[in-house]
């Protein structure tokens, strides 16, 4: 990287002279290397430190230098980070995988152009403010835009089993945990770029800043739901994996999984049973196979049930449902689920872009409802998300605030195999749990399913691939968090703050 042209007379800061000491070619390769590293703190790896420090070399790279390399650097930390924290996505054809990675590292190549421009700004408090700020308006948007976002790859779900840093997402949501380990990592360019320009006395200090902001949420508060108890049964039925039959055939045999298995459940003095997405596959009012199946587990077990399953709309329309059902096998409620996948539920503009082989495997839409619905069930508010849903924080907050106080995520990762997916899944509901304090049944068809206590923890899981049930007593939230009572405060704020910091950062450039 060259040194920036200076005015006569002009003197380089400490963060030009360090920005100058890593060649342009070398710069790249080493954000690359960065962002690949920031994906083992992820599921399966799971090297959680690495998070706290892999977005320092893109802060040092990246600051100071032309808008357009700020791009090119945020766009190569990307890649490397999204190559391999997404790659399960192969599973479906690399030419999806290519496509999403490359979206969602266009997001970071956002991030690495506005701190090219914010890192100008000669104030090193608005710096430090400033990196984490970006980081999670960047983290928002990618959240909300396009076809409704895409959360994978939040800072937070890196934290997943690091439950003191879990407890400041039940403040600020995952957004706050983003935005620490963020705020270490500019820690920790502040102190290498003193290292370089000559003040290494103060390298410890930047370190220990560092190390007592990572420390910080040790100080909140634990969640605890101490409301009433609640004996809950997952039913993991699994999906037959060398199945030769037809379509019709494999949707009865996995309901009849869990119908069995539901049967054996008989003498645990259960409160309700959860079947995960797909258990019933067909449509669960009108089809005869599927009501049977339905009414004969039900009142094989006497409990309450909510149960994944679909609704057919015509023969190219469905939706995708979660049921209440009585002890007697009656239908009584439903929740029809409100984000829907793109690419994967619906194809959007199908009739644009229906000529691509690759949608096939989409051969109808499914249909998104408006409004969330909360089961009376157990004695107490069930909030149910379906699969998708939960990887939103914003979107689960809401079903607490109405009054949830106790989460059933119902999911299918059955089309990711054995890759990271499931583990991945299940980390972003151990996050759900924190932000909101409550107990989270993690219902999934072929594994990981999965109960997680209200500060994050797992205190019980199935493996991948396993007809098996868990069974577990947990208890409803008797209150909410300050997250889930003030909702999305942080990624507002951090969006307020990078406007302003970007406009002073502007007008700091034209007055030079």
């Amino acid at each position: 990287m060259p040194r920036l042209r200076l005015r006569p007379g002009e003197q380089p800061s400490n963060v030009d002279r360090a920005s100058s000491r890593i060649g342009a070619a070398r710069a790249y390769g080493i954000v690359f290397l960065s962002g690949s590293a920031l994906s083992l703190a992820y599921p399966e790896a799971d090297l959680a430190p690495l998070a706290w420090v892999a977005v320092a070399p893109l802060l040092v790279a990246a600051c100071r230098v032309p808008v357009r390399r700020g791009l090119g650097l945020g766009v190569s930390f990307g890649l490397g980070f999204f190559g391999i924290l997404l790659v399960w996505i192969s599973y479906i054809g690399w030419i999806g995988w290519a496509l999403l990675v490359m979206l969602e590292a266009a997001f970071l190549g956002l991030f690495g152009m506005a701190w090219a421009l914010a890192s100008r700004i000669d104030n090193r408090g608005l710096r430090l403010v400033l990196a984490p700020a970006l980081w999670v308006a960047v983290e928002f948007l990618r959240s909300i835009w396009p076809l409704g976002g895409f959360t994978w790859g939040h800072l937070a779900q890196s934290q997943h089993n690091v439950t003191w840093m879990l407890k400041a997402a039940s403040i600020g949501g995952g957004w706050a945990i983003g935005f620490i380990l963020v705020l270490a990592s500019a820690l920790l360019a502040e102190g290498w770029r003193s290292w370089f320009s000559g003040g290494r006395r103060a390298v410890a200090a930047w370190a220990a800043a560092a190390v007592a902001v990572l420390a910080a949420p040790v100080l909140v508060s634990a969640s605890f739901a101490g409301g009433a108890p609640v004996r809950i049964a997952i039913v993991q039925g699994n999906v037959p994996r060398d199945f030769s039959g037809s379509g019709y055939a494999k949707e009865l045999a996995i309901m009849d999984s869990h119908r069995r298995l539901t049967e054996k459940l008989d003498s645990q003095d259960l409160d309700l049973v959860v079947w995960p997405e797909s258990a019933v596959g067909l449509d669960a009012i009108s089809n005869p196979d599927a009501v049977e199946t339905i009414t004969e587990a039900a009142r094989a077990v006497g409990v309450p049930m909510i149960i994944g399953g679909n609704l057919d709309v015509g023969s190219e329309r469905y939706k995708v449902m979660a049921f209440q059902v009585s002890p007697s096998g009656q239908v009584v409620d439903s929740y029809q689920k409100t984000h829907l996948v793109p690419f994967g539920e619906y194809v959007p503009a199908r009739d644009l872009l229906g000529f691509i082989p690759l949608l096939d495997q989409v051969p109808r839409d499914a249909i998104p409802a408006d409004e969330p619905t909360l089961f009376d069930v157990a004695g107490g508010k069930v909030a149910t998300v379906i699969s998708f849903e939960g990887d939103f924080g914003s979107l689960v907050r809401e079903r607490i605030a109405l009054g949830g106080r106790l989460l059933v995520v119902a999911t299918n990762t059955s089309t990711w195999g054995y890759s990271a997916a499931s583990a991945q899944h299940v980390a972003l509901s151990q996050v759900r749990a924190a932000e909101n304090g409550v107990w989270v049944a993690h219902a999934a068809i072929s594994g990981i399913s999965a109960f997680i206590a209200p500060d994050g923890t797992v205190v019980a899981s199935t493996p991948l691939w396993t007809a098996t049930t868990l069974v577990r007593e947990v208890r409803f939230a008797e209150g909410s968090t300050f997250y889930a009572r003030t909702g999305d405060w942080l990624p507002w704020g951090s969006m307020a703050v990078s406007i302003a910091g970007l406009l002073l950062a502007a007008r700091h450039k034209l007055l030079r």
